[in-house]
């Protein structure tokens, strides 16, 4: 199917999201090395003919009021693998942001969501999956929203 071409733009927007939490386990490794669904979120799937990511935001959130995140790192890959073990030879590191602890749930003061702007294409049949260098705390997680288009 032909997309958008004079300019081209994306048909639909897409909005994926994941969700580290405290079960999710740490992956202290940056070489795009992990198990989706473990110490890999998928956030993102590409569309029929190509999707367009515009950025990635990060909030913290917690579940028991007053409670502080866990100081971590989130990274972000480009992989051709929707499940299972990933490799360093299929899912590779594009970016990746220092995330400070923070109190989440608070009565009187709201915490900071971090983004990580992107601008670029991925082809069918890559996705986007996340990992950070901690688990979450309890009572605790990071939502990873990724707004991007579908060609």
């Amino acid at each position: 199917m032909a997309a958008n071409t004079a300019p081209i733009f994306t048909e639909t927007p897409v909005v994926g999201a994941g969700i580290w939490t405290a079960s999710s386990t740490a992956n202290t490794s940056s070489t795009g090395s992990g198990t989706v669904g473990t110490s890999m979120v998928k956030l993102f799937t590409s569309g029929a003919d190509g999707s367009f990511i515009n950025r990635i935001r990060l909030s913290p959130a917690a579940s028991t009021a007053a409670t502080a995140t866990t100081a971590t790192v989130a990274r972000f890959y480009i992989s051709t693998v929707t499940s299972g073990t990933t490799a360093a030879t299929d899912t590779f590191l594009f970016s990746e942001i220092a995330l400070a602890a923070q109190t989440a749930d608070q009565t009187t003061t709201g915490t900071n969501y971090f983004e990580v702007p992107c601008g670029f294409y991925i082809p069918t049949g890559y996705f986007v999956h996340m990992s950070m260098h901690h688990a979450a705390a309890a009572n605790t997680q990071w939502t990873a929203l990724v707004f991007g288009g579908n060609y």
